[in-house]
């Protein structure tokens, strides 16, 4: 029985599956980056011998365009050490950012912690109102400060 990695290598392998094989590389120049840049990337694309990188924030662009020589080095890494990726970073003469609104958001972990706290007042305490409206108002705080404290 094979291993799920061979068959990955094999699917890869096949002329039609070439997308895959340019995703997996790009997904090793991600990881070379720093964790600061892995976050600001939301995805690669290679363009008339131009690498393209889609950032999840503008605030991410400045930043990466004075590090474009960080990039440059590593995709240089890449081809001495992957024959693979050499084959499609090769031709790679410039490398572009760019503000993407096609990148996946974060998702959002909604909590549904309630918070838990002791309440604090006693709810003893007098009531020396006259009109019967205020009375009423303050009887209904009165109770609800007894039922938290249950």
């Amino acid at each position: 029985m094979k291993k799920a990695n061979e068959i990955l290598n094999i699917v890869k392998s096949k002329p039609y599956f070439k997308s895959i094989h340019k995703y997996s590389c790009f997904n090793k120049l991600m990881h070379l980056l720093p964790p600061r840049f892995q976050k600001a990337i939301a995805f690669f694309y290679i363009r008339n011998n131009t690498l393209f990188g889609g950032l999840s924030h503008p605030g991410y662009k400045m930043e990466l365009n004075y590090n474009k020589d960080l990039v440059k080095a590593l995709l240089k890494e890449i081809i001495k050490s992957d024959n693979e990726c050499s084959k499609i970073f090769t031709d790679v003469n410039k490398i572009e950012f760019f503000i993407s609104k096609f990148h996946t958001p974060a998702p959002y972990v909604a909590s549904d912690s309630v918070p838990k706290y002791k309440e604090l007042a006693s709810g003893d305490f007098e009531l020396n109102v006259k009109d019967s409206e205020i009375l009423e108002i303050f009887q209904k705080i009165k109770k609800d400060i007894e039922n938290n404290l249950e």
